[in-house]
């Protein structure tokens, strides 16, 4: 289970601590929505007739197209996806399939690896490089949904190859409209984003996928990046108004298991990728528009005390009796609103 899924459950430790010691994401969300209405409509895919845009694919393809723009192609999960592409859907795909999966995958790793640079790459490359760049980066979501489903979830495009196909068949059979979709997002990156600059930072300071000390104690949640002590989730959304609990509690999580303060997270910000907007707040001012009654250290000592049963940390000191916490929510999860909801 990812943070994600720990989240959708309000029973799960994670939500419960968050519900009850940053009560108040209402707050969160007014100023987000302030600060949206200043940023113009968000860019749509435009898929050919017939075809349905794969939003949730197309988020994780402009992630990585970012990630290649700060010098990180490929990640964890892009390379267990290859390794988890063994474990198949109760026979689907075939052996034969799931091989030609694999050497296709290992062949797009040696591909991807030319892309890392301590300084960075170009938000655009030339019109051939980049198109087949693209495209690969549409491949590697399609292997990293492999390692979030844990193996094979039938309606994965890699799965319909046929058992001879290589990585260039692979690359082929991927739409148009992708391309074209994540190439207009790399020009909001640059502008009005803040990629062309983020891009130029020490390598020290561009951190992509981090981890955190309490991941593991949420199904290995790792965030998308953290750059020059900000720390960034991206999101593909066509609906930015649409901003739920679920993805300030997202950030919050996040921040939270840091327990040892090791990425040094200074700011939180929401990148919207289709209206190049990133919209952030300090930690303290994050903190403090959730409600939260103690300072990050020492909620951050609580969170793993929670989350491991009182094995570590530190619980929070009692209540004060005058200002009783609020009851965790119990909401069903299918009642909150996700950015990457589709269109009707």
């Amino acid at each position: 289970m990812s943070l994600t899924s720990h989240l959708k459950d309000p029973r799960s430790p994670i939500s419960r601590f968050l519900a009850e010691q940053l009560p108040d994401t209402k707050a969160v969300m007014t100023d987000y929505r302030e600060r949206l209405a200043r940023f113009p409509a968000p860019l749509l895919p435009r898929a050919e007739a017939g075809l349905k845009p794969e939003y949730r694919m197309l988020g994780h393809t402009i992630d990585h197209r970012l990630r290649i723009s700060l010098g990180a192609p490929t990640g964890a999960p892009i390379k267990e996806g290859i390794v988890r592409a063994v474990l198949d859907d109760d026979g689907w795909p075939s052996r034969d399939v799931i091989r030609a999966v694999q050497q296709a995958g290992d062949t797009m790793l040696e591909e991807l690896a030319r892309f890392e640079n301590d300084t960075g790459q170009p938000l655009s490359l030339a019109p051939a490089e980049e198109d087949r760049l693209i495209r690969l980066c549409h491949v590697a979501s399609s292997f990293e949904a492999i390692f979030r489903h844990c193996g094979w979830m039938r309606g994965n495009t890699l799965g319909l190859c046929a058992p001879s196909s290589t990585l260039d068949d692979l690359v082929e059979a991927v739409a148009d409209y992708v391309v074209d979709d994540i190439r207009q997002q790399m020009q909001l990156a640059a502008h009005p984003g803040p990629f062309d600059t983020l891009r130029l930072l020490d390598a020290s300071a561009r951190i992509c996928g981090p981890v955190f000390d309490g991941s593991l104690q949420v199904g290995g949640a790792d965030a998308d990046f953290i750059l020059d002590g900000t720390l960034i989730d991206c999101k593909a959304t066509i609906r930015p108004e649409r901003m739920s609990r679920s993805e300030i509690y997202q950030l919050a999580g996040y921040l939270l298991l840091d327990y040892s303060n090791t990425h040094s997270i200074s700011t939180v910000a929401l990148y919207l990728s289709r209206q190049g907007a990133l919209i952030g707040w300090s930690v303290e001012d994050f903190l403090g528009l959730l409600g939260a009654r103690h300072d990050l250290a020492t909620l951050r000592e609580a969170c793993c005390h929670a989350l491991t049963g009182g094995q570590h940390g530190t619980p929070l000191p009692p209540p004060d009796p005058a200002r009783p916490l609020p009851r965790p929510r119990a909401a069903s999860p299918a009642l909150q609103p996700s950015l990457f909801d589709q269109l009707d």
